[in-house]
């Protein structure tokens, strides 16, 4: 089992002001939750933040705090701290500039099963994309439960077999040993549907009866209905 080590720092102040100035410094704000205890709110170097997160949005934290959670006095003798490990429960952005602005660790006993959000990622062309077919997603991620170690970093689903009028259920994801997927397994992932056509749309009032199309004859011919 691989941890992804993240140097962070305990800090006091809290609230927006606060906030903003550890941005500026390039730095983020966050909080750590644990069963039982209390919260602790954190800062951690975006930079480090962004190398951690490209080992999946599942990935397990072993949160270092760089000598800043002693809570000792100066020069006293401290018991080594167990390690504390985290995922990431939620992130923040700014809604328009999609900067990341906060961050929600949720620690973790690595013996202990978890339940996590896992993306789905489609293998293989459907079949029925040559006639048309439209690839419309009910869920992009399922549930799973597993030891915060073993969590997926997503799900492979093979779509290669879809035609049209065909979908996938749950039950087609197949994930690895000590994962378990906690949805119904008839549960809709994803359908090929049929290409959309466009309607005409009829220049009609309600309740009338549509025109007689126009009969176009050879020369000399009757008109339909002439007495």
């Amino acid at each position: 089992m691989e941890t992804i080590k993240l140097t962070v720092q305990e800090r006091e102040e809290t609230g927006n002001g606060p906030a903003r100035r550890l941005r500026a410094q390039g730095l983020i704000p966050g909080v750590s939750y644990s069963k039982g205890k209390e919260a602790t709110a954190l800062s951690i170097a975006l930079d480090d933040f962004k190398v951690a997160m490209k080992h999946g949005h599942n990935v397990v934290l072993e949160l270092d705090f760089g000598g800043s959670g002693g809570g000792g006095k100066a020069g006293a003798k401290t018991k080594a701290k167990a390690p504390r490990y985290a995922v990431v429960k939620q992130l923040q952005f700014h809604p328009t500039k999609r900067s990341l602005l906060h961050v929600d660790l949720h620690e973790v006993d690595l013996t202990v099963e978890i339940e996590a959000l896992v993306a789905i990622e489609p293998v293989g062309t459907p079949a029925g994309l040559a006639d048309g077919g439209i690839m419309e997603w009910e869920r992009r991620e399922v549930t799973v439960r597993a030891l915060p170690g073993d969590v997926p970093a997503m799900l492979e689903l093979d779509v290669s077999g879809l035609e049209i009028g065909h979908h996938l259920l749950v039950e087609a994801l197949n994930p690895p040993a000590g994962v378990t997927i906690v949805e119904e397994p008839d549960s809709l992932l994803v359908a090929l549907i049929p290409p959309r056509v466009e309607e005409e749309v009829a220049a009609v009032e309600e309740g009338e009866e549509p025109a007689e199309p126009e009969v176009v004859g050879t020369e000399g011919s009757e008109e339909e209905g002439e007495e």
